[in-house]
């Protein structure tokens, strides 16, 4: 399968766009989405709200993003949308089907094939998609979820030398990206992120070198956006290179654990878009570096090296760069 790659014009604050240059199945490594195109297409899309109320009154329930899609050529025939389902069969086929939202109204649409990972429909027309679960139906089931750990670390405090790590539980098919755009000014720590989750049941954290975990449990839902809030705080110390980070359920079983390494010695910078400049050259580098020189300070001694953190808007990627820690603060 062909994989979509975003273009490198494409900021934040627009629709990603991609070019298919054949027809073909075409996978976006950014949210799960697989097009199928009858010939070279042009594809605009992205994530957009969801309007519960409405999806209610229609029995039904969000199961994933909502799409807005489109294509000047009009060549999509097909497409494939990631859910979040542990045991896609019989059962779900009669469960989850795709709402297609338009000026004139809401359809539900009924898949071709459930896969391992994904929803298949012919495709009528573009506008908006989006997965969908009967509301009566999943309320009677015990709702098991493929699910996702996802980790954030936040700047040190130099003055109470702490550092914060965010903890967010949500569903598989919520892209990456979509929460790491409401994280700006926090790194996002890679790990191998799925568990299963149920809906409604309380989880805790477990960090044997955590000075402190907040809240000590909290309820996991579903949550498809548009905003992302961390389910747990982990304060450790600044100098912390490590930790063992545990999920539990209520009935204290393992969900989820991972050895988690933490960047020792790097310092994140806001984001280009809060300082009003791109991260190119050694001079904004300094810049940004004399605004930041606390972290420095507290961090390093001497002619140690350090190595600081630029988020990059125009790759939307952190870049890292080592200096003398002496030279960058005299």
């Amino acid at each position: 399968m062909n994989r979509l790659q975003r273009s490198k014009q494409t900021d934040r604050s627009v629709s990603p766009r991609f070019r298919c240059p054949h027809s073909g199945a075409f996978r976006c490594t950014w949210t799960g989405l697989v097009f199928v195109v009858t010939r070279e297409a042009g594809l605009v899309y992205r994530t957009v709200q969801w309007d519960e109320p409405l999806l209610r009154s229609a029995g039904r329930t969000p199961a994933g993003p909502l799409f807005s899609i489109d294509s000047p050529e009009n060549a999509v025939c097909q497409l494939h949308l990631p859910h979040c389902e542990t045991k896609p069969g019989k059962e779900v086929q009669h469960l989850l089907s795709v709402v297609h939202i338009t000026d004139d109204g809401m359809e539900f649409i009924e898949p071709l094939e459930i896969t391992d990972t994904h929803v298949v429909i012919d495709v009528p027309h573009l506008s908006v998609f989006g997965l969908v679960w009967v509301w009566e139906r999943i309320q009677n089931l015990i709702s098991v979820v493929l699910g996702q750990v996802l980790l954030f670390l936040k700047p040190p405090n130099p003055r109470k030398q702490r550092q914060k790590l965010d903890v967010l539980l949500l569903p598989v098919n919520v892209p990456v990206e979509d929460v790491q755009q409401q994280w700006p000014d926090a790194l996002y720590i890679d790990v191998t992120p799925q568990c299963d989750l149920i809906t409604n049941h309380k989880y805790r954290v477990e960090c044997p070198e955590a000075c402190l975990i907040q809240p000590k449990e909290n309820r996991f839902d579903l949550n498809f956006g548009p905003n992302y809030h961390k389910m747990f705080e982990i304060r450790l110390p600044t100098n912390t290179e490590e930790v063992t980070l545990t999920i539990r359920d209520q009935e204290n079983s393992d969900v989820w654990t991972h050895e988690v390494d933490l960047p020792g010695k790097t310092f994140i910078c806001p984001p280009e878009d809060r300082l009003n400049h791109i991260l190119h050259t050694h001079q904004t580098q300094c810049h940004i570096i004399s605004q930041w020189s606390t972290w420095c300070r507290w961090g390093c001694g001497g002619n140690s090296r350090i190595r600081i953190l630029f988020y990059d808007v125009t790759t939307r990627r952190w870049k890292a760069s080592t200096h003398q820690s002496r030279a960058l603060l005299s």
